[in-house]
């Protein structure tokens, strides 16, 4: 990644750049995903620390929250239902959870700090950390209500981590994890509800990528298949959302660009992360090219997508700023 340093009127100019995609935006090729309705489910009530709250139970979730507010109680079910049927789509050889995967979501932060240093004390210095908070932790997903923008998103991304950890193979690089969790962020609502996800649809990391792009400050696409989200934690917000910005748009990418010409590629990556061991495939790859040090995440897409990284990462980058930034 670059060490540009921008001088505050040039930062401003990329502010108001960036702020400009989020009106304008520049719209990708769209696939609706339309979302289920009339989900059902059963409520009854539970209470967390003495405050009231409700269990909800639908096919494949039991989410305990102490939300009271009617409609956001009902789009609960759906939302998170319409996001399981997302995610199978995306995994299609994923298996079924054994049992209905569990969700907290709690209506104040002091709800879930507290609840974050009884599930995991050892985690708890590093969880209470996450702004907004939400994670997903031993199979479970945790989230405070922050508003109906901010959390709905935050669900479905977290919820996909959990998706992975009871349906497919837990290991999965970072690089695939995170990007395919942020593709799940993508939501249109309408007069009714959740309406379809959209993975295109994205103003947060747009606008995030859009600066980044302005910037030049992109990482590497070699750094990228190599690092996780914990080596930029520690780092600025502004790092971080890089990060995220860049795995959203390689799957977009990985997807769509250059015509189709990854699609395919990826599209079997997709099937094996549902069924097989993907350790396997980039160890494979890595005895027959030992040109440079075994990495889990740069081996596994070299096997399935392409070991030329300099071409990918140039087509990779074209794409952005076309698509993104709107050039030509």
């Amino acid at each position: 990644m670059s060490s540009l340093l921008l001088p505050k009127s040039r930062s401003l100019l990329v502010a108001l750049a960036a702020g400009a995609l989020l009106v304008g935006g520049c719209a990708g090729p769209r696939k609706a995903n339309p979302v289920l309705t009339d989900v059902p489910f059963q409520t009854e009530a539970w209470q967390y620390a003495g405050q009231a709250g409700r269990r909800i139970t639908s096919e494949h979730y039991e989410i305990y929250t102490t939300l009271t507010d009617r409609m956001l109680l009902e789009a609960l079910p759906q939302v998170l239902e319409s996001a399981y049927r997302f995610y199978r789509e995306l995994v299609p050889a994923a298996r079924q959870p054994e049992r209905p995967m569990p969700v907290y979501l709690f209506a104040r932060r002091g709800e879930w700090a507290h609840f974050t240093r009884q599930f995991g004390p050892h985690r708890a210095r590093t969880l209470l950390k996450v702004r907004r908070g939400g994670y997903m932790e031993r199979g479970i997903t945790v989230a405070e209500y922050v508003s109906h923008a901010v959390t709905f998103p935050l669900l479905t991304h977290e919820g996909f981590h959990q998706f992975l950890f009871h349906c497919a193979h837990p290991r999965v690089p970072a690089w695939l994890n995170e990007g395919l969790a942020v593709l799940c962020e993508g939501q249109r609502w309408g007069s009714t509800g959740l309406a379809e996800f959209d993975p295109w649809y994205n103003p947060q990391r747009r606008n995030t990528l859009a600066e980044v792009l302005l910037r030049d400050e992109l990482f590497s696409l070699d750094e990228l298949l190599r690092i996780n989200a914990g080596h930029v934690v520690g780092g600025s917000s502004y790092k971080i959302s890089a990060y995220y910005g860049q795995v959203w748009a390689l799957m977009l990418f990985l997807r769509e660009g250059e015509e189709g010409k990854y699609a395919e590629g990826f599209a079997r990556l997709l099937a094996a992360l549902g069924s097989s061991d993907l350790e396997n495939y980039a160890r494979a790859y890595h005895v027959q090219s030992p040109r440079r040090s075994y990495n889990f995440g740069r081996d596994l897409f070299c096997n399935f997508i392409s070991d030329d990284l300099e071409t990918v990462e140039r087509e990779y980058q074209t794409f952005m700023r076309q698509r993104i930034l709107g050039e030509r």
